[in-house]
């Protein structure tokens, strides 16, 4: 099942090295951005972001809208 969702805030691309992460200019997502999601065989939520790259976006397999990081980054349209 694929379905669309809007962007509410921009999601940075992070590196993991500490605990404050400077915004090292790699937008994954663009805020105000309509992208396209999809599951995958696992029921996770996968979109991708503006290079063509998948990422998770919700680990759930119910409705997108039941994963807290979701709610917080993403809308369904």
């Amino acid at each position: 099942m694929m379905e669309l969702v809007k962007c509410r805030r921009t999601v940075w691309k992070a590196l993991h090295h500490d605990y404050i992460e400077p915004q090292d200019g790699t937008i994954l997502f663009q805020e105000g951005y309509v992208y396209p999601v999809f599951q995958d065989s696992a029921g996770t939520w996968l979109s991708t972001d503006e290079e063509g790259v998948p990422h998770v976006i919700s680990e759930t397999e119910e409705a997108l809208e039941s994963d807290p990081w979701f709610e917080v980054h993403f809308i369904k349209v």
